[in-house]
């Protein structure tokens, strides 16, 4: 009787997991090689999703009438501005930025999609460069497709790993989504690199927005490395664990950089603080200098 339970069980698992790998692997193998867009059934560039160009033409709308307060504002602040060595809202400071701003604004869809083909490209030539070993796999395929000798472990495994792949569907998802959003607003970003009180928002966008593009690269090579040595592990019990391991480690790419890029950012805080202790300490003696 207990065998016939676990034998229920087993192929109950075994179908929930194949269910999964068929409904998901697919999906997670063309999202996981390129960044384009879908919906037409036929990969095009993800900028010419009509509604992505509608939003985008409409925010750009708003940003071109935010200018004009934009240039008000910094007017008005020249005026009370105390002077200081570096002023922040004079017309030759301002203007540049303006129209670095207006550019960038105008033709973020084209630069947008350049970074996504930069990435396309960069994750292609990994992908498909010829190392020792054969051509490339996924470290995981053969724990789905082979048994172990051990029942219990490889449902468990099968399982796990069948959970960590709708993980990763789920994330490329929200990858997707979050570009899209990202390029729509992208002439408001630009229109916060104009003034001193903004421009933190047009970093912090500039940072997800590179971070969302290139954490795929950073997966498909982690998997890339990985992939050679899948075939070196002689055991297959451990063989399945080294592919549940890869594709937590793919989970964890995202949080590593983004943590290297507030790290990053820290460390520019700290020397622009440093500057200004520098400079304001110079003045200070200068000062001291002259009334003496």
């Amino acid at each position: 009787m207990l065998e016939i339970f676990t034998a229920l069980v087993t192929g109950f698992f075994n179908k929930l997991i194949s269910d999964v790998q068929q409904s998901v692997a697919g999906s997670v193998e063309t999202y996981l090689l390129s960044t384009h867009d879908l919906s037409t059934m036929t990969p095009r560039p993800l900028t010419e999703e009509p509604a992505l160009q509608a939003m985008f033409h409409l925010t750009l709308a708003m940003t071109d009438l935010l200018l004009v307060l934009v240039f008000t504002w910094a007017f008005l602040r020249s005026q009370w501005e105390h002077t200081s060595f570096r002023p922040h809202y004079t017309l030759k400071v301002i203007l540049p930025r303006a129209m670095a701003a207006i550019a960038m604004a105008h033709f973020a869809l084209l630069f947008g999609q350049m970074a996504i083909d930069l990435n396309n490209a960069m994750v292609h030539a990994v992908w498909t460069q010829p190392f020792p070993g054969g051509p490339p796999t996924f470290p995981w395929s053969f724990a789905l497709s082979n048994g172990f000798g051990q029942p219990l472990f490889e449902i468990v495994i099968r399982l796990a790993i069948a959970v960590m792949l709708v993980i990763v569907a789920f994330t490329y998802v929200v990858r997707f989504a979050l570009l899209a959003v990202l390029l729509a607003v992208a002439p408001l970003a630009a229109l916060c690199m104009i003034l001193p009180e903004t421009k933190l928002y047009a970093r912090a966008w500039m940072r997800l927005f590179l971070l969302t593009v290139f954490m795929q690269f950073g997966q498909v090579l982690v998997l890339r490395f990985a992939s050679l040595f899948a075939d070196q592990i002689g055991s297959r019990p451990l063989e399945a664990l080294y592919g549940l391991a890869v594709l937590y480690l793919l989970l964890k790419v995202p949080g590593l950089m983004n943590a290297s890029a507030h790290l990053e950012l820290k460390a520019e805080h700290l020397g622009e603080g440093l500057v200004k202790k520098a400079m304001k300490g110079a003045m200070a003696t200068s000062r001291a200098a002259r009334a003496s």
